[in-house]
């Protein structure tokens, strides 16, 4: 596997563009169009909210049948909470985009990001779409990444290529967030593109185990949205021979798309609303998987917790309490704790690591908490951030 420049028009065969229809006051691009010059398969996971926006229903339907060639994608507007007429207004974009691309309506899906409870501006979206289209480029990947940010401070794509027998495919993604990020899924919109020539099944079992060890593993506020979207394209242009579900190059595959998945949300974690450091948390000597990830995930979830690191204040009793809380079954007298790389519990009662010692932990902008729990062979991975004034300021007023 080789990292590569770009996102998701460095494979073979995407083209990307975006523009300005008015839903962001600012004028900033706020429509963004993906599209495949082949048609391909597809396979995606998306927010288990019960408020889920209309978009999200519209392509969750569409891509049951596991072929797509195009996805629109706006933001500042989440097209959520405005009734019926959410899943009709996607439909309306989606068939005049289908019309000028000339394709079955099918074929095409829609995503949206931004405030809650307005209707989507469908007439604006509308006037914008032929220019969409005629701005199709190899080169606007990182335009379409950037035009699919609401209070993101950065745009976030990666990619790159791996050698399956005699040819190279590639992997590009891009994604958005920065805050409600909380499984299942973050607060997010997250696109992934390949010309690698794959099986359905297989797509989507790697897209699957992709998203669950990566959006599905990170927190920023506790919060989960309405419009969660993760999506993969796959056109096949490479030429490489099909890829199986548990065949050499089907792990091969796997393991790249891990790779970006992890990259892009960890991308999302280190660009949260506020943050200003990035928090691994490791539990570990767990019983079974799940109690790994429930211990883990109640460290990373809790205000006083991040709190606490956003202050620099080595207060790890919040870090203990987090873990008696988790509704897992933990013998406190095993329980080890690591502050960075300071062991400020063991057997359950504290060890007094002279506080300057940890105090150097939080100069550091990326943070490690360890959890042993002496009890088991499974593990676990949470990435967080802490929690600052500025979070609270941005979401005080993200509406006005």
């Amino acid at each position: 596997m080789k990292i590569i420049k770009g996102g998701i028009t460095s494979p073979k065969g995407f083209l990307a563009s975006s523009v300005s229809c008015g839903i962001k006051k600012s004028g900033r691009n706020d429509l963004a169009l993906l599209f495949s010059e082949s048609p391909g398969l597809c396979a995606g996971q998306f927010t288990v909210n019960r408020f889920r926006s209309g978009s999200v229903s519209l392509s969750q339907m569409r891509i049951k049948k596991g072929l797509s060639q195009a996805i629109i994608a706006n933001s500042g507007n989440a097209n959520a909470c405005v009734g019926k007429r959410e899943i009709k207004d996607a439909e309306i974009v989606t068939e005049k985009l289908a019309g000028i691309l000339r394709l079955d309506r099918n074929k095409v899906l829609i995503a949206s990001t931004g405030i809650i409870g307005k209707s989507l501006p469908v007439m604006k979206i509308k006037k914008k779409i032929p220019d969409l289209v005629k701005g199709l480029k190899k080169v606007n990947g990182t335009r379409f990444s950037k035009a699919i940010m609401t209070t993101d401070t950065v745009h976030k794509e990666c990619s790159v290529s791996v050698r399956l027998g005699n040819k190279d495919i590639r992997i590009g993604g891009a994604a958005k967030g920065s805050g409600m990020i909380c499984p299942k899924m973050a607060t997010m919109l997250a696109f992934f593109t390949t010309d690698a020539l794959i099986e359905r099944h297989a797509l989507e079992s790697a897209f699957r185990e992709s998203v669950a060890q990566s959006f599905n593993r990170i927190t920023v506020d506790g919060d989960m949205s309405t419009n969660d979207t993760a999506i993969i394209f796959a056109n096949g242009i490479a030429g490489n021979r099909r890829i199986k579900k548990g065949s050499p190059d089907y792990h091969k595959f796997l393991t790249a798309l891990k790779f970006l998945s992890i990259q892009l949300a960890k991308k999302i974690v280190l660009d949260g609303e506020g943050a200003t450091r990035f928090v691994e948390i490791v539990s570990k000597g767990a019983r079974d998987a799940e109690s790994a990830e429930k211990v883990a995930r109640s460290v990373a979830v809790s205000s006083l917790v991040k709190t606490m690191i956003a202050g620099g204040d080595p207060n790890w009793g919040r870090i203990a309490s987090s873990v008696g809380s988790s509704g897992v079954k933990v013998d406190k007298e095993k329980v080890e704790i690591y502050l960075g790389k300071k062991l400020v519990m063991k057997n359950g009662a504290g060890t007094k690591v002279p506080r300057n010692k940890l105090l150097d932990v939080f100069k550091k902008k990326e943070i490690d908490i360890v959890i042993d729990l002496k009890s088991g062979r499974h593990s676990a991975k949470i990435w967080t951030c802490d929690l600052t004034e500025d979070y609270v300021k941005i979401n005080a007023g993200y509406s006005t």
